[in-house]
Protein backbone atom coordinates (compact mmCIF):
# COMPACT_ATOMS: atom_id res chain seq x y z
CA UNK A 1 0.00 0.00 0.00
CA UNK A 2 2.71 2.51 1.00
CA UNK A 3 4.23 2.28 -2.55
CA UNK A 4 1.03 3.08 -3.91
CA UNK A 5 0.73 6.14 -2.38
CA UNK A 6 4.35 7.16 -3.54
CA UNK A 7 3.28 6.30 -7.22
CA UNK A 8 0.05 8.32 -7.06
CA UNK A 9 1.82 11.59 -5.79
CA UNK A 10 4.89 11.13 -8.20
CA UNK A 11 1.89 11.01 -10.89
CA UNK A 12 0.07 13.68 -9.46
CA UNK A 13 3.68 15.83 -9.49
CA UNK A 14 4.49 15.09 -12.92
CA UNK A 15 1.19 15.84 -14.59
CA UNK A 16 1.29 19.18 -12.39
CA UNK A 17 4.52 19.79 -14.47
CA UNK A 18 3.51 19.07 -17.70
CA UNK A 19 1.04 21.55 -17.32
CA UNK A 20 3.40 24.36 -15.89
CA UNK A 21 5.43 23.26 -19.29
CA UNK A 22 2.73 23.94 -21.57
CA UNK A 23 1.78 26.72 -20.54
CA UNK A 24 5.05 28.33 -20.38
CA UNK A 25 4.94 27.13 -24.41
CA UNK A 26 2.14 28.84 -25.45
CA UNK A 27 3.32 32.36 -24.09
CA UNK A 28 6.89 31.93 -25.67
CA UNK A 29 4.89 30.83 -29.16
CA UNK A 30 2.80 34.07 -28.56
CA UNK A 31 5.56 36.12 -27.79
CA UNK A 32 7.35 35.21 -30.76
CA UNK A 33 4.54 35.43 -32.81
CA UNK A 34 4.70 39.43 -32.06
CA UNK A 35 8.22 39.85 -31.83
CA UNK A 36 9.42 37.79 -35.21
CA UNK A 37 10.62 39.13 -38.72
CA UNK A 38 7.36 39.77 -40.46
CA UNK A 39 6.77 43.28 -40.18
CA UNK A 40 2.58 44.12 -39.55
CA UNK A 41 3.35 47.84 -39.59
CA UNK A 42 0.75 50.05 -41.77
CA UNK A 43 2.31 51.30 -45.07
CA UNK A 44 3.15 54.62 -44.28
CA UNK A 45 1.04 57.41 -46.38
CA UNK A 46 1.16 61.59 -46.81
CA UNK A 47 3.25 62.12 -43.31
CA UNK A 48 5.57 60.11 -44.04
CA UNK A 49 9.24 61.98 -44.75
CA UNK A 50 11.07 61.41 -47.07
CA UNK A 51 14.48 59.34 -45.93
CA UNK A 52 17.91 59.24 -48.65
CA UNK A 53 18.01 55.75 -49.74
CA UNK A 54 21.02 53.83 -48.93
CA UNK A 55 21.94 52.33 -51.69
CA UNK A 56 21.57 52.85 -55.58
CA UNK A 57 18.76 51.12 -56.95
CA UNK A 58 20.32 50.65 -60.39
CA UNK A 59 23.08 48.04 -58.40
CA UNK A 60 20.63 46.37 -55.85
CA UNK A 61 17.47 45.47 -57.41
CA UNK A 62 14.51 45.56 -55.13
CA UNK A 63 11.53 42.48 -54.55
CA UNK A 64 8.27 44.27 -54.81
CA UNK A 65 6.31 44.64 -51.55
CA UNK A 66 2.73 43.38 -51.59
CA UNK A 67 0.17 44.93 -53.00
CA UNK A 68 -4.09 44.83 -52.92
CA UNK A 69 -5.18 44.29 -56.97
CA UNK A 70 -5.77 46.86 -59.41
CA UNK A 71 -7.10 47.31 -62.62
CA UNK A 72 -5.42 50.48 -64.26
CA UNK A 73 -5.89 51.19 -67.73
CA UNK A 74 -2.31 52.02 -68.68
CA UNK A 75 -0.96 53.61 -72.04
CA UNK A 76 2.48 55.12 -72.55
CA UNK A 77 2.66 58.88 -71.63
CA UNK A 78 -0.05 61.24 -73.74
CA UNK A 79 0.78 64.31 -71.78
CA UNK A 80 4.39 65.31 -70.51
CA UNK A 81 5.64 67.52 -67.47
CA UNK A 82 8.90 68.68 -67.82
CA UNK A 83 10.31 71.02 -65.24
CA UNK A 84 13.19 73.35 -65.40
CA UNK A 85 13.38 74.67 -62.03
CA UNK A 86 10.79 75.30 -59.47
CA UNK A 87 9.01 78.00 -61.47
CA UNK A 88 9.51 76.97 -65.47
CA UNK A 89 8.48 74.08 -66.61
CA UNK A 90 6.85 72.53 -69.85
CA UNK A 91 3.69 70.50 -70.53
CA UNK A 92 3.59 68.24 -74.07
CA UNK A 93 0.52 66.30 -75.48
CA UNK A 94 2.12 63.51 -77.79
CA UNK A 95 -0.37 63.62 -80.68
CA UNK A 96 0.89 61.26 -83.75
CA UNK A 97 2.46 61.14 -86.44
CA UNK A 98 -1.11 60.24 -88.80
CA UNK A 99 -3.46 62.57 -86.57
CA UNK A 100 -1.31 65.25 -85.49
CA UNK A 101 -2.32 67.10 -82.38
CA UNK A 102 1.12 67.43 -80.68
CA UNK A 103 1.16 70.86 -78.56
CA UNK A 104 3.57 72.64 -76.20
CA UNK A 105 3.54 75.07 -73.62
CA UNK A 106 5.80 76.76 -70.81
CA UNK A 107 5.18 78.79 -67.74
CA UNK A 108 7.50 80.71 -65.81
CA UNK A 109 5.66 80.84 -63.02
CA UNK A 110 4.70 78.14 -61.11
CA UNK A 111 1.95 76.76 -63.96
CA UNK A 112 -0.01 79.76 -62.73
CA UNK A 113 -0.31 80.69 -67.06
CA UNK A 114 0.66 78.85 -70.15
CA UNK A 115 1.73 80.12 -73.17
CA UNK A 116 1.08 78.26 -76.35
CA UNK A 117 4.71 76.93 -78.39
CA UNK A 118 4.79 75.82 -81.90
CA UNK A 119 7.43 73.20 -82.48
CA UNK A 120 5.91 72.41 -86.00
CA UNK A 121 5.59 68.98 -85.04
CA UNK A 122 2.64 65.81 -85.35
CA UNK A 123 4.06 63.92 -82.77
CA UNK A 124 6.45 64.50 -79.90
CA UNK A 125 7.49 61.95 -77.63
CA UNK A 126 10.52 63.44 -75.54
CA UNK A 127 11.17 67.23 -74.33
CA UNK A 128 14.42 68.14 -72.62
CA UNK A 129 15.11 71.60 -70.96
CA UNK A 130 19.03 72.43 -71.13
CA UNK A 131 18.74 76.10 -69.64
CA UNK A 132 16.53 79.28 -68.85
CA UNK A 133 14.26 79.01 -72.31
CA UNK A 134 16.36 76.25 -73.92
CA UNK A 135 15.05 72.76 -74.78
CA UNK A 136 14.77 70.52 -76.93
CA UNK A 137 12.16 67.84 -78.32
CA UNK A 138 12.10 64.79 -80.46
CA UNK A 139 9.54 64.43 -82.92
CA UNK A 140 8.11 63.81 -86.41
CA UNK A 141 5.94 64.88 -88.71
CA UNK A 142 3.37 63.14 -91.26
CA UNK A 143 6.31 60.64 -92.46
CA UNK A 144 7.01 59.73 -88.72
CA UNK A 145 10.58 59.62 -89.32
CA UNK A 146 12.57 61.22 -85.91
CA UNK A 147 13.85 64.38 -85.77
CA UNK A 148 15.21 66.61 -83.12
CA UNK A 149 14.28 70.47 -83.19
CA UNK A 150 15.58 72.85 -80.32
CA UNK A 151 14.78 76.86 -78.68
CA UNK A 152 16.90 79.15 -76.88
CA UNK A 153 14.06 81.26 -76.63
CA UNK A 154 11.51 80.05 -74.74
CA UNK A 155 10.05 78.18 -77.65
CA UNK A 156 8.91 81.10 -79.63
CA UNK A 157 10.96 79.75 -82.55
CA UNK A 158 12.74 76.12 -83.28
CA UNK A 159 15.45 74.95 -85.08
CA UNK A 160 15.40 71.92 -86.98
CA UNK A 161 18.49 69.96 -88.27
CA UNK A 162 19.35 69.08 -84.63
CA UNK A 163 21.31 64.86 -84.05
CA UNK A 164 18.37 63.16 -83.55
CA UNK A 165 20.90 60.29 -82.89
CA UNK A 166 22.49 62.00 -79.67
CA UNK A 167 19.36 61.49 -77.86
CA UNK A 168 17.41 59.14 -76.25
CA UNK A 169 13.68 59.09 -77.00
CA UNK A 170 10.86 56.47 -77.05
CA UNK A 171 10.08 55.22 -81.12
CA UNK A 172 7.62 57.25 -82.61
CA UNK A 173 5.91 54.30 -84.41
CA UNK A 174 6.43 50.90 -81.79
CA UNK A 175 5.95 51.58 -78.29
CA UNK A 176 7.80 49.00 -76.91
CA UNK A 177 10.88 50.14 -78.60
CA UNK A 178 13.21 52.70 -77.06
CA UNK A 179 16.49 54.69 -78.89
CA UNK A 180 19.77 55.27 -76.79
CA UNK A 181 22.58 57.99 -77.93
CA UNK A 182 24.03 56.29 -80.81
CA UNK A 183 22.30 53.82 -82.85
CA UNK A 184 21.67 51.64 -80.01
CA UNK A 185 17.70 50.21 -79.68
CA UNK A 186 16.23 47.99 -77.28
CA UNK A 187 13.18 46.67 -75.90
CA UNK A 188 13.55 47.08 -72.26
CA UNK A 189 10.34 46.17 -71.16
CA UNK A 190 9.84 43.35 -73.19
CA UNK A 191 6.65 42.81 -74.83
CA UNK A 192 5.57 45.73 -73.04
CA UNK A 193 4.98 49.38 -73.62
CA UNK A 194 7.65 51.70 -72.60
CA UNK A 195 5.09 54.04 -70.74
CA UNK A 196 7.86 56.49 -69.46
CA UNK A 197 11.42 57.17 -69.87
CA UNK A 198 13.86 59.03 -67.07
CA UNK A 199 17.21 59.77 -68.52
CA UNK A 200 20.16 60.23 -66.19
CA UNK A 201 23.37 60.71 -68.42
CA UNK A 202 24.13 59.54 -72.05
CA UNK A 203 24.77 56.12 -71.10
CA UNK A 204 21.87 55.51 -68.36
CA UNK A 205 17.83 56.38 -67.73
CA UNK A 206 15.25 54.21 -66.05
CA UNK A 207 11.80 53.47 -67.64
CA UNK A 208 8.49 52.34 -66.79
CA UNK A 209 6.55 49.22 -68.25
CA UNK A 210 2.90 48.97 -69.06
CA UNK A 211 3.11 45.64 -65.97
CA UNK A 212 4.68 48.10 -63.03
CA UNK A 213 8.09 47.08 -63.66
CA UNK A 214 10.74 49.43 -63.05
CA UNK A 215 14.25 48.98 -65.18
CA UNK A 216 17.33 50.87 -65.23
CA UNK A 217 20.91 50.92 -67.96
CA UNK A 218 24.03 52.54 -67.51
CA UNK A 219 25.29 51.34 -71.30
CA UNK A 220 23.14 52.75 -73.42
CA UNK A 221 20.36 50.41 -73.03
CA UNK A 222 22.49 47.32 -74.24
CA UNK A 223 21.81 45.05 -70.92
CA UNK A 224 18.93 46.17 -67.99
CA UNK A 225 18.39 45.74 -64.34
CA UNK A 226 14.91 45.40 -62.06
CA UNK A 227 14.69 48.31 -59.67
CA UNK A 228 10.77 47.33 -58.51
CA UNK A 229 7.96 46.63 -59.32
CA UNK A 230 4.73 48.61 -58.44
CA UNK A 231 1.39 47.78 -59.32
CA UNK A 232 -0.94 50.37 -60.73
CA UNK A 233 2.50 52.98 -61.59
CA UNK A 234 1.37 54.94 -64.83
CA UNK A 235 3.78 57.71 -64.47
CA UNK A 236 7.88 57.38 -63.88
CA UNK A 237 10.78 60.26 -62.24
CA UNK A 238 14.17 60.51 -60.64
CA UNK A 239 15.01 63.66 -58.85
CA UNK A 240 17.50 65.68 -60.19
CA UNK A 241 19.55 66.42 -57.01
CA UNK A 242 19.13 62.86 -56.05
CA UNK A 243 19.75 60.47 -58.82
CA UNK A 244 19.75 57.12 -56.85
CA UNK A 245 16.30 57.48 -56.05
CA UNK A 246 13.17 56.71 -58.23
CA UNK A 247 9.75 57.67 -57.96
CA UNK A 248 6.42 57.01 -59.44
CA UNK A 249 2.99 58.33 -59.55
CA UNK A 250 0.33 55.01 -59.36
CA UNK A 251 -3.33 54.39 -59.61
CA UNK A 252 -5.61 51.89 -58.00
CA UNK A 253 -3.21 52.16 -54.26
CA UNK A 254 -4.59 50.79 -51.66
CA UNK A 255 -6.25 53.57 -48.92
CA UNK A 256 -5.45 56.23 -51.68
CA UNK A 257 -8.93 57.58 -54.04
CA UNK A 258 -6.20 59.65 -55.79
CA UNK A 259 -2.55 59.28 -57.14
CA UNK A 260 -0.21 57.90 -54.76
CA UNK A 261 3.38 59.25 -55.33
CA UNK A 262 5.66 56.33 -54.02
CA UNK A 263 8.84 55.96 -54.03
CA UNK A 264 10.06 52.59 -55.47
CA UNK A 265 13.37 52.01 -53.44
CA UNK A 266 13.55 51.63 -50.40
CA UNK A 267 9.69 51.50 -50.60
CA UNK A 268 7.49 54.60 -49.31
CA UNK A 269 4.88 56.24 -50.11
CA UNK A 270 4.81 59.69 -49.35
CA UNK A 271 1.27 61.24 -50.27
CA UNK A 272 -2.10 60.51 -51.97
CA UNK A 273 -3.04 63.32 -54.20
CA UNK A 274 -7.02 64.09 -54.62
CA UNK A 275 -7.71 64.93 -58.32
CA UNK A 276 -9.92 63.91 -60.62
CA UNK A 277 -8.53 61.33 -62.85
CA UNK A 278 -8.88 61.70 -66.28
CA UNK A 279 -10.73 59.16 -68.06
CA UNK A 280 -7.90 58.53 -70.46
CA UNK A 281 -4.76 56.92 -70.25
CA UNK A 282 -1.28 58.62 -70.28
CA UNK A 283 -2.32 62.18 -69.33
CA UNK A 284 -0.38 62.17 -65.59
CA UNK A 285 2.86 62.94 -65.56
CA UNK A 286 5.54 63.73 -62.69
CA UNK A 287 8.95 66.01 -62.65
CA UNK A 288 11.17 66.05 -59.73
CA UNK A 289 13.96 69.14 -59.89
CA UNK A 290 15.51 70.57 -56.99
CA UNK A 291 13.24 71.33 -53.66
CA UNK A 292 9.96 71.23 -56.06
CA UNK A 293 7.65 68.34 -57.41
CA UNK A 294 5.68 69.22 -60.06
CA UNK A 295 2.88 66.21 -61.07
CA UNK A 296 0.28 66.89 -63.90
CA UNK A 297 -2.99 65.31 -64.15
CA UNK A 298 -4.92 66.32 -67.16
CA UNK A 299 -5.17 69.90 -67.30
CA UNK A 300 -4.53 70.39 -63.44
CA UNK A 301 -0.74 70.96 -62.84
CA UNK A 302 0.28 70.54 -59.01
CA UNK A 303 3.48 70.97 -57.12
CA UNK A 304 4.98 70.21 -53.74
CA UNK A 305 7.31 72.10 -51.88
CA UNK A 306 7.69 69.91 -48.54
CA UNK A 307 9.00 66.66 -50.04
CA UNK A 308 6.46 65.32 -51.71
CA UNK A 309 4.42 65.19 -48.12
CA UNK A 310 1.74 68.05 -49.66
CA UNK A 311 0.58 69.19 -53.30
CA UNK A 312 -0.96 72.42 -53.85
CA UNK A 313 -3.06 73.02 -57.46
CA UNK A 314 -1.09 75.87 -59.52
Amino acid sequence: MAVWHISSRVAKTALLGLVALDVALVAVALRSTHAGGIDTSPVRTASASIAPSPVSPETAPVSPSPTASVAVAKAPLQTMLVAFDGRRAWRIVAGSCSAGGATLAATADGGKTWAKRNAKLRRIVRLRPTGIGAAFVVGADASCAAELKDTSDGGSTWNSGGNVGAAWFRDLRNTIVLHAPGSTTSRPCGKHDVLDLAVLTAGSARVLCADGLVRSTTNSGVAWTDVGTVEGAVALAVPAVKPGETYVARLGAPDCAGVQILRVHPRVATSCVQAAIPKGPGQIAMSLVKGVGWLGVGDATMRSTDGLVTWTVA
